[in-house]
């Protein structure tokens, strides 16, 4: 069942309205979990019996994760296959042609697109409606680049799966893209270079979904924070001293660009503070892992992290 199973997901033009997906909405879409989400809500009456009461369903939604790999159109200034999907968690797409394709946290995220997913699992069609999220990064050795959804829609009924056949996906447009490595990727922090083990970055729960008249919806809404982890082989603190930059308070400058040819090029911008870090030793190598904690260069600006495709 494993391998036949088909993630859609389609722009929708009106909130929670929907979308006829194709195959060329198809998601390259890794580790797809499923799962529905709702209440019971039952009475506490006086009653002389021991059991319980019967209740009533409310609140059904759903929340679908996976991961895609970050890779690029494959020419520059033209938007990845991905693109509508950081639009639906609250980013800001902006495209200057023929040259890049920047991604930026959205100054109103609550202005946020929403999309359709269909998740055909082998047995059942699962779709959603109104559905918005958020994303997260993972950037590892050895292992490819990274961008984790986590979409919460209204839940639609659940349908018999019928068997997938190979043009119920057209993958034309999606690039995946080689693994973290020397010659692949370039990292610096603050204008240093130390060897990069791993970096993550999560983002907050802002998802709400809400229930009431008049309302039924999925919105991006509070405060948007960012949390992360950095691993780099140490280096003398006389070159990168973490211990100093938590004591000052230092709003560091994070630079991660992975991708040689043009048009499969990303580059990762942060602007994070460092917590103080935690030392190992991995096989005799002097290792060091700090918090990563992004923030804003000021108050009125959203700009800890952005993505840039050239």
């Amino acid at each position: 069942m494993a391998d036949r199973q088909l993630l859609l997901i389609k722009a929708e033009a009106n909130y929670g309205e929907g979308a006829a997906a194709a195959a060329a909405d198809v998601i390259w879409g890794e580790n797809v979990a499923f799962r529905p989400i709702g209440q019971v809500v039952t009475g506490a009456p006086a009653k002389p019996g021991l059991g319980g009461v019967r209740g009533f369903s409310y609140g059904e939604h759903a929340e679908l994760t996976f991961s895609v790999p970050l890779g690029g159109s494959a020419a520059a200034g033209t938007a990845p296959k991905w693109g509508a999907l950081f639009k639906a968690c609250g980013w800001a797409e902006t495209i200057a042609a023929g040259v890049s394709v920047t991604y930026s946290l959205a100054a109103d995220p609550a202005a946020s697109p929403s999309v359709a997913p269909i998740w055909r699992d082998g047995i059942h069609l699962h779709q959603l409606v109104g559905a918005r999220g958020r994303v997260g990064f993972t950037f590892e050795e050895g292992q490819r680049p990274l961008a984790n959804f986590a979409l919460r829609g209204l839940l639609m009924p659940v349908d018999a799966g019928e068997p997938l056949v190979h043009g119920d996906a057209d993958f034309t447009g999606w690039k995946d893209l080689k693994p973290v490595s020397q010659g692949s990727t370039l990292f610096s922090i603050g204008a240093i270079e130390p060897p990069l083990r791993s970096l993550t970055l999560e983002q907050s729960d802002n998802v709400l979904f809400s229930d009431r008249p008049n309302q039924k919806s999925v919105d991006l809404v509070g405060a948007r924070t960012w949390s992360g982890r950095l691993r780099v082989s140490s280096l003398s603190p006389d070159d990168l001293n973490f211990e100093a930059l938590r004591l000052a308070n230092t709003l560091s400058t994070l630079a991660l660009t992975h991708g040689t040819v043009a048009g499969q090029i990303l580059t990762l911008n942060v602007k994070a503070e460092t917590g103080m870090p935690t030392y190992s030793d991995d096989r005799g190598v002097h290792v060091s892992e700090v918090d990563l904690m992004p923030k804003p260069s000021g108050l009125s600006v959203d700009d800890e992290i952005s993505l840039v495709l050239t």
